[in-house]
């Protein structure tokens, strides 16, 4: 894993990173005092951001505003792309972490940067007008619901990690309140309160977003169906429809054509 090593200043407005990303790359929490775009040009990878955890393929980035501690992750390898965008210029996309809807035009103007804001370029007018789009195209884009809430309470906690290591578990809340230390009242209670969604919501969005993930790796889409446990392929297409109005297959192929 390489060694990471943290920027102390930004020597332009916007500076771009490109990576390309092994399998099973893990990266550093950090933050800092600017704010980031994240991207994957091919491949998807798995930002956790504040209290959230977002997967991101590429009709997809995240905004991750000045001073939250965020880390990428990526289990296929994936090319990655990202703008070190300074505060006042990032105001206008706001203090929030969020997913954003990439267009085809958003999507050249991050390749465009990424290819023209390298190191300490020169501040052209072309440079300048680009990064005014950059700016109002992130501002505009509509957001996604490609996240998942984290939990603080210890004791939702320890549920939701259980289930995000083995998603596929199909214990009712019932038996994973004796797991956890707390009622099923109080785990419906904190669910509403911290993740904004039920337990059997945040269950299915948990494993939505594996799928996304598991679907790189030319699994069969009833393999992936089982290990996520759904009884059968069909239900787990249905499900796939209702989160991404997509199904499975389309969704991959028009993954690999981005």
């Amino acid at each position: 894993m390489r060694q990471f090593v943290e920027k102390e200043q930004l020597f332009r407005p916007i500076e771009a990173i490109t990576d390309e990303r092994q399998a099973n790359s893990v990266g550093v929490a950090h933050s800092h005092e600017w704010c980031q775009l994240q991207y994957a040009t091919h491949g998807v990878i798995n930002v956790k951001a504040g209290n959230y955890s977002f997967i991101i393929p590429p009709q997809r980035a995240v905004w991750i505003p000045t001073g939250v501690v965020h880390q990428v992750n990526n289990t296929a390898p994936a090319s990655y792309r990202s703008f070190h965008i300074e505060s006042k210029l990032g105001d206008k996309i706001g203090s929030d972490v969020k997913v954003i809807q990439v267009s085809p035009f958003l999507r050249e103007l991050i390749h465009r940067g990424c290819d023209a804001w390298q190191g300490k370029y020169h501040m052209s007018d072309i440079n300048s007008a680009l990064m005014t789009l950059l700016i109002e195209e992130i501002h505009q884009a509509p957001i996604s619901p490609l996240h998942l809430s984290w939990p603080t309470d210890p004791r939702l906690k320890r549920v939701c990690e259980l289930l995000h290591d083995n998603p596929g578990d199909n214990r009712n809340l019932s038996e994973l309140a004796q797991y956890s230390g707390a009622s099923v009242r109080t785990l419906n209670r904190l669910f509403a309160k911290e993740c904004q969604l039920n337990f059997t919501e945040w269950r299915q969005k948990l494993r939505i977003l594996t799928a996304l993930e598991l679907l790189q790796n030319n699994r069969s889409i009833t393999d992936i169906a089982l290990e996520l446990g759904y009884e059968s392929s069909s239900a787990f297409i249905t499900v796939f429809k209702k989160h991404l109005n997509s199904s499975p297959k389309a969704y991959i192929r028009n993954l690999t054509t981005v």
